[in-house]
């Protein structure tokens, strides 16, 4: 369905049901789709009018004609003047409300219409860039922190987020941060800058597990959450933990749709602002339970954010081959964070979160 045929239909009252939630939510969400409806309203408020007056006109004739003959003379008691002229800046706006409908209504539409099927151009990825920081690979490794040597670190082209997903070393982050890194390291407050390398994505879910090269890294972690794969109810409260800055920022709001962007079922609409560095976070529920991981948001929504499901993820690694078949969602098996409070639930999670930073020679 045309955007247009969208906006009639509701002025209508043709939209009913799942139908009519959808566009009102996205009036709500969406100030470009909004700013589009109410012109093009002001569009059709103005034909309306111009098109009563002239009915208007029309019935005045009719009853002159009858009444005094179809060769009397009507005389106006206004100068005469052209229709562009008389309506003056009414007319002008609803000319420039058409016009920006039209563009608008362009750049809304995709091949499906309204329901636009890819939704990847819609939704912002929350990858950090570092600008004018383009540094070649052997600069970055002669850079980096070596052993006992205490040196100044050079800056990442990209910065985001990403959080163990088992004791093994292995961190689950964004696939649209790491794709084409020449290096990506780790580091928070807990652990110092290590190396790590890609052992699987999977593009459709934009999603990457990383591997953390030495295994000393890890050889002590004990992970206090666990994924969650059942849907959670709408209302539901949520939180984050991310890297939009160096140090880790915490978010928290409610589940506001079991849905993503037009109905994407693979992700969850939560209501909590997500930052550039946000990408590849881990969003969890009150009980400290991995529900999902940060996309994404629409740039024109404030916010809103969007994270793919645990279930959509933990389905993606049953694909796994070869070495990284290693990977263990059921580590640890139990969830050591659902008696405590949510201060004591952080410190216990924010460990195994880490700064992502990837290094890019072009």
């Amino acid at each position: 369905m045309r955007t247009v045929d969208l906006f009639d239909n509701y002025l209508a009252g043709n939209l009913e049901g799942s139908d009519l939630l959808a566009f009102e939510q996205r009036l709500e969400n969406d100030s470009t789709f909004k700013k589009a409806f109410q012109e093009h309203r002001l569009l059709l408020d103005l034909l309306t009018e111009h098109n009563d007056k002239n009915s208007l006109k029309n019935k005045l004739n009719q009853i002159h004609s009858v009444h005094f003959g179809k060769e009397a003379k009507i005389i106006s008691i206004n100068n005469s003047e052209k229709l562009t002229k008389r309506l003056g800046k009414t007319f002008a706006v609803a000319a420039s409300a058409a016009v920006v409908a039209v563009v608008v209504t362009i750049a809304l539409l995709s091949t499906g219409g309204y329901l636009l099927k890819k939704q990847k151009s819609e939704i912002t990825d929350l990858k950090r860039e570092v600008d004018g920081l383009k540094y070649y690979q052997d600069a970055i490794v002669q850079k980096l922190k070596t052993k006992g040597t205490k040196t100044n670190v050079v800056d990442a082209n990209l910065e985001g987020t990403g959080f163990a997903i088992n004791n093994d070393g292995y961190v689950l982050t964004s696939w649209h941060m790491v794709n084409g890194a020449d290096s990506i390291f780790i580091e928070n407050s807990n652990t110092e800058r290590t190396q790590t390398k890609i052992i699987f994505n999977d593009p459709s879910l934009d999603i990457a597990v990383l591997k953390i090269e030495n295994a000393n890294v890890s050889e002590n972690w004990q992970i206090p959450y666990t994924f969650f794969p059942k849907t959670i109810d709408v209302g539901d409260n949520v939180f984050t933990l991310g890297y939009p800055r160096r140090d880790v920022v915490y978010g928290e709001g409610s589940l506001s749709s079991q849905s993503g962007y037009y109905n994407d079922t693979a992700m969850y609409q939560i209501s909590i602002p997500v930052n550039p560095g946000n990408s590849g976070g881990p969003l969890l529920d009150v009980y400290g339970n991995v529900i999902g991981v940060i996309r994404g948001k629409i740039s024109t929504a404030e916010g809103t954010g969007f994270a793919i499901k645990s279930r959509e993820i933990i389905k993606s690694f049953t694909t796994i081959d070869g070495d990284s078949a290693t990977i263990d969602f059921a580590s640890p098996k139990r969830n050591g964070l659902k008696n405590l409070k949510r201060s004591e639930q952080l410190k216990r999670i924010t460990p195994y979160v880490f700064n992502v930073m990837v290094y890019k020679s072009n």
